[in-house]
């Protein structure tokens, strides 16, 4: 494993980190509709079921040297926290957790109530962490419901945190490319951002890496997978034949990723041993990647067959509970595409 300064932050990550999504074990409730809210934990019991297979994964990856982890939706910080406490390891790992939305969150409370808030959803993931502090607190999607005043509220608030030792670093999680670096330009508030960047989605390199190398802001980099549709891995629309070479089509991913310099650490969702064993084995090979089986998977995502293709995952039937969000995605992707 290699390891990369993420930013001002001066965190030494590995290349290769652990995303949140764990859409195979537990069914975002943001994302599909079911018996639990968004934001309402799991139940105990009933997160415990797939707990052991989840301690091993995070084993298997400290032990591998990956030390950054990354959680997001409230299902997984529950998941690391028990798996962290279980093994005995939080001193070995970096945490990288948000309260979703906080902008928006204000926008429901009383001005009197928001430095309240903000710290309520700090402190509600320490405990659901298990732990007494966090690396990483990220700005989890500044833009939705944006206000300049909730913004510089929320961020006054976590620098106040900051120095009292429960965060180490203040970050945004984010799609929106541009708005982050908006708000960077303006108030060099961020030690860290996490944004999508891959083979499809490749404005991050123009609009955002300049500025944060400039201002030593570090680059976490999520969805080097779920390209071009959200959601769903663009190895879903490999080619016939392909030819790989020395590298699967997930590595080939990854590497092309590392290629810029100013990515410190990449976060794939990871739901299995054998996605985590693929993973680490982009980073022990050595060589140049061949990127035309990524484009090869680009165009064929985007013609005809690539529709068929998502035609055919959403039509599956629910011969697992793990395709669920495949299905789910698809039907999404076609309703967008339409």
């Amino acid at each position: 494993m290699k390891y990369r300064v993420l930013g001002r932050t001066g965190l030494k990550v590995s290349e290769l980190g652990l995303g949140g999504h764990e859409y195979e074990r537990i069914l975002s409730a943001a994302h599909f509709a079911g018996k639990r809210k968004f934001e309402e934990p799991v139940d105990l019991e009933e997160l415990l079921q797939t707990q052991g297979t989840r301690n091993e994964l995070i084993k298997r990856a400290i032990d591998a040297g990956v030390n950054y982890f990354d959680t997001g939706q409230i299902e997984e910080p529950q998941s690391l926290g028990l798996a962290l406490e279980a093994l005995g390891r939080r001193r070995d790992v970096y945490i990288a957790a948000e309260a979703m939305s906080p902008v928006a969150k204000l926008k429901e409370a009383p001005k009197t109530r928001w430095r309240d808030v903000i710290i309520d959803g700090v402190e509600g993931r320490l405990k659901l962490l298990r732990t007494k502090y966090i690396d990483v607190y990220n700005v989890h999607m500044p833009e939705n419901d944006y206000s300049r005043d909730r913004f510089e509220a929320v961020i006054e608030v976590l620098k106040e945190v900051k120095d009292q030792g429960r965060i180490g670093a203040i970050g945004a999680a984010s799609h929106e490319v541009r708005f982050v670096a908006e708000l960077i330009r303006k108030y060099d508030c961020f030690d860290s951002v996490m944004v999508p960047y891959n083979y499809h989605h490749q404005e991050a390199r123009e609009t955002l890496f300049p500025l944060c190398k400039a201002l030593e802001v570090g680059v976490v980099v999520m969805k080097p997978f779920c390209w071009p549709y959200y959601g769903i891995s663009f190895h879903n629309f490999l080619p016939p034949s392909p030819k790989t070479g020395n590298y699967t089509p997930n590595q080939t991913s990854l590497r092309w990723i590392l290629e810029s310099p100013e990515v410190s650490t990449i976060v794939p969702g990871t739901n299995t041993i054998a996605e985590l064993e693929e993973n680490l084995g982009a980073m022990d090979k050595e060589g140049k990647i061949d990127e035309s089986i990524l484009e090869q998977c680009l165009e064929l995502a985007q013609s005809q067959l690539g529709k068929e293709k998502l035609k055919e995952l959403a039509e599956q039937g629910d011969v697992a509970r793990t395709r669920g969000y495949i299905r789910g995605y698809a039907k999404r992707a076609l309703a967008e595409a339409s």
